[in-house]
């Protein structure tokens, strides 16, 4: 057994409220806070003030749309979950399973950061690159491990959520720093001593792990858990996880080509190609197959979960690897898909879907406010650093709290449907801002907030003078209501996709089943970047907002079917074997 018993307390009661107001006293929460904390850092230095470095230096959005493609290890982390599913001890690791993995990813991520600060990105777009690329695989297989444990921490209902509000401040409160911070300190004592002073936070937050109690040991062996095997046929199996294998291994082979192509070629390869060609291909090998052969085992060889002894006397070594392979690779989805049934699949598209407006926007934010062409704002460092990530930061964890207090009255589905639909909308505050701005002026002056917003932006231009505009109140005051209506969506919106994916994954399968649906949630947003920095190459910022707003709808249409699937057949509880599995 974990420590993690050691905050154990009486058997909860009370309102559902009250419950989670005492749950904040764990240190649970706080090792939360600390843990989001280093997870964001990473994932805002490499996405979101790199960017902001090579907008000032000049670059593209197109150019940027393609090195935004280094995320794409968010979106595939779950090709490698399955090494993270059963906790086991990196060697020489005292500190449990879980922590151990969390610090050995967080140190050298925070090291890299240091490496990143002292490179040129503008004369060495390549080198920086490859730092970029594999701060983001570390940053998403860290993610792994936390959102595991996150689940396996997690006591009741009202903890899964409290830990995902939480999670979601905190992470949100990392871009206050990879933000503010540092757009602020890069106009006065440049981009390197910030990449170091981000670097140097990285490393203090990992006393996140250090004070997070370990999850409590399962007390079945391994070889006892739950798993499909015994009711398929050594063949089916063996046959079906080297097909899902190697197709993943292709996928991850396309992918590591294009990217090796697009940094030393003397010709690149079309981003806008590789999006249309090769991405559904990525996305059917990668998604579309093991859901299908999952589906097929279920319907067509009645594949159930028991519990077993799997590795028996004589069991040759290919045998076990083979069996290891099917249980990494199918137990997670077929257990996600027989639980739900066609509600899989809905799940799955919302994934897929909901997030797009936030995944697709983030490479292109900073070259918005900062560049001058193709109807972008032109605004100073300053400009956007107190606009976008002050206001605006404190907006988004206003957001999340909002989406806490609402979801722990009312539930997840009504935050769900109401956090989608504000998180599309706002891309046409965005679009008029784009145009000029003129039905923003018009909100400002009917509703009375111009005037205010005004003298912020007059005591803010004190900070220093944008050298640009000379309109910078009226300017200001247009841009921090927008972003002030973005960010709080976006915070209210994220609570409940947390929550919602939360709730349908099983604690047996966490590693593997949460970092597949976190995963799609980034997917189409990453792969469409190179597209969407060819679009508004021709077309501009306005028609890009507009397109991004009704393809936002898709997941406001998914919310309403998914709240009518579970009015009519509510899920089943996580971790609950099928009537048909046997002890």
């Amino acid at each position: 057994m974990s420590h993690a018993a050691d905050d154990t307390a009486a058997a909860p009661s009370g309102p559902r409220w009250s419950r989670a107001f005492r749950a904040l006293k764990d240190r649970r929460m706080l090792a939360m806070l600390l843990l989001s904390l280093a997870a964001g850092l990473p994932y805002g230095a490499v996405l979101g003030t790199l960017n902001a470095w090579l907008t000032q230096g000049g670059v593209n959005p197109s150019t940027i749309g393609v090195l935004s493609i280094i995320t794409l290890g968010y979106s595939f982390k779950y090709l490698w979950a399955p090494a993270f599913q059963t906790p086991k001890s990196p060697p020489l690791m005292p500190f449990g399973p879980r922590r151990s993995w969390l610090i050995l990813f967080q140190v050298p991520m925070a090291a890299l950061l240091a490496i990143l600060a002292i490179s040129d990105p503008i004369s060495n777009i390549g080198y920086v690159a490859i730092i970029a690329l594999l701060i983001a695989l570390m940053s998403a297989t860290h993610d792994i491990v936390l959102d595991a444990w996150r689940i396996e921490v997690a006591r009741s209902e009202e903890d899964k959520d409290l830990m995902s509000a939480l999670y979601q401040f905190g992470y949100r409160a990392s871009i206050f720093v990879t933000g503010f911070i540092a757009l602020l300190l890069a106009a006065r004592i440049g981009w390197v001593a910030v990449y170091l002073i981000i670097a140097a936070m990285l490393f203090l937050a990992v006393t996140g792990s250090l004070i997070a109690p370990e999850p409590e040991a399962s007390e079945e062996s391994e070889a006892e858990r739950v798993t499909f095997l015994a009711s398929l046929p050594r063949l089916v199996r063996d046959r079906f996880a080297g097909l899902v294998a190697l197709s993943w291994i292709g996928a991850g082979l396309m992918i590591t080509i294009f990217m090796v192509r697009t940094f030393t070629a003397a010709e690149p390869p079309s981003p806008a190609a590789f999006v249309r060609n090769q991405g559904p291909i990525i996305i059917g090998l990668t998604v579309l197959l093991p859901a299908l052969l999952s589906v097929y085992l279920l319907r067509h060889h009645k594949a159930v979960p028991a519990r077993i002894e799997v590795a028996e006397p004589g069991t040759g070594r290919f045998e076990k690897i083979m069996a290891s392979l099917f249980r990494a690779i199918f137990d997670p989805l077929l257990e996600l898909i027989g639980r739900l049934k066609w509600g899989a699949l809905l799940v799955l598209l919302l994934a897929l879907t909901y997030r797009f407006t936030d995944s697709v926007w983030g490479a292109f934010a900073y070259p918005f406010y900062l560049d001058d062409r193709f109807g972008a704002l032109h605004h100073s460092l300053d400009d956007v650093a107190i606009a976008s990530k002050f206001f605006g930061v404190i907006m988004t964890i206003a957001g999340a709290a909002l989406g806490a207090a609402v979801i722990t009255f009312v539930g997840r589905m009504p935050v769900l449907l109401l956090g989608a639909f504000l998180a599309a909308a706002t891309n046409l505050l965005f679009a008029d801002l784009s145009a000029g701005g003129a039905a923003m002026d018009a909100f400002l002056q009917f509703t009375h907030l111009g005037a205010p917003l005004r003298e912020f932006a007059g005591w803010a231009a004190t900070i220093n003078p944008d050298p640009v505009a000379p309109d910078q109140g009226q300017r200001m005051a247009r841009l921090m209501m927008a972003i002030a209506a973005e960010n709080l969506a976006g915070g209210f919106a994220s609570v409940a996709i947390v929550a919602f994916l939360t709730s349908v994954v099983n604690p047996r399968f966490a590693a593997v089943q949460y970092a597949l649906l976190a995963s799609l949630s980034m997917l189409i947003g990453t792969l469409g970047r190179p597209w969407l920095g060819a679009m508004i190459e021709s077309d501009g910022y306005y028609t890009v907002f507009i397109v991004t707003f009704w393809l936002g709808m898709i997941a406001v249409g998914l919310c309403v079917i998914e709240w009518i699937r579970q009015a009519k057949r509510p899920a089943s509880l996580p971790g609950a074997i099928d009537s048909g599995s046997q002890d």
